[in-house]
C-alpha cells in the first residue's frame, strides 16, 4: 500500500471511529441484546450461534480484554465499541477498495465518507450487532479482489469469514468471483 492509499485509510478510520464513538445507539436490538447477555454470563453454547459463528466468539474476547483494564459496566456498551471500530475499519477498508479500482484520493474519502453515514452502516456501526464484522470481511475479500495482482486463496479466506462474521455475507461470493478473473494477471492464478 502506498503512503497516500494508508494516510487516506487511517484519516478514514479514525474520522469514522471518532463520529461513531460521539453517539450512542439506545435502539439495543435484541440479537445483540442476547449476544450481550451470553457474553456477560459467559454462555459459550449462546455465543456461538449458527447464523454467526464467530462475532460471539469475538465479542466475548474484545468485552474480556476492557475487563482486565478495568472496565465494570455492561457488556452491550463494550459491544457498541467493538461494531464502531469495525464499522470504522470497514469505511477505511471500502476508502482503500475505491482507490484500487481507480478512483482518486478525494473520490475514495467521499465515497467511504457516504458509506460511513449511510443509514444501515450508521446504523449497525453504533448497535451492537453481528454485521459489521462479516461486512468489513467482505470488504477486505473485496479489496483483494481488486489487488494488483490479486490473490485467490486470500480473497477466499476473507469471504469465508465474512460469512462466519455472518452467513448472509456468502452472497458476496459470486460478485468476487466475477471480479477476480478480470483483474490483471489474476486469470491464470484463478483456475
Amino acid at each position: 500500500m502506498k503512503r497516500e492509499e494508508r494516510t487516506l485509510v487511517a484519516s478514514v478510520f479514525a474520522a469514522v471511529l471518532l463520529l461513531d464513538l460521539c453517539w450512542r445507539s439506545y435502539f439495543f436490538n435484541f440479537d445483540g441484546v442476547a449476544c450481550a447477555i451470553a457474553v456477560e454470563l459467559p454462555d459459550f453454547r449462546h455465543l456461538v450461534h449458527g447464523n454467526h459463528l464467530a462475532y460471539g466468539v469475538l465479542a466475548w474476547a474484545f468485552d474480556r480484554a476492557w475487563r482486565l483494564l478495568g472496565y465494570r459496566g455492561e457488556a452491550l456498551w463494550t459491544l457498541q465499541v467493538l461494531d464502531a471500530l469495525l464499522g470504522a475499519a470497514g469505511a477505511a477498508v471500502f476508502a482503500s477498495l475505491l482507490k484500487r479500482s481507480g478512483r482518486g484520493t478525494r473520490e475514495a474519502a467521499l465515497g467511504a465518507s457516504a458509506l460511513a453515514v449511510s443509514q444501515a452502516w450508521w446504523f449497525w456501526s453504533l448497535e451492537a450487532q453481528v454485521y459489521m464484522l462479516g461486512a468489513l470481511c467482505a470488504a477486505l475479500a473485496a479489496r483483494e479482489a481488486l489487488a494488483e495482482k490479486p490473490r485467490p486463496a486470500v480473497m477466499g479466506l476473507w469471504a469465508a469469514a465474512a460469512a462466519l462474521g455472518h452467513v448472509g455475507h456468502i452472497m458476496a461470493v459470486p460478485a468476487l468471483l466475477w471480479i477476480l478473473p478480470r483483474r490483471r494477471g489474476a486469470a491464470k492464478n484463478f483456475l
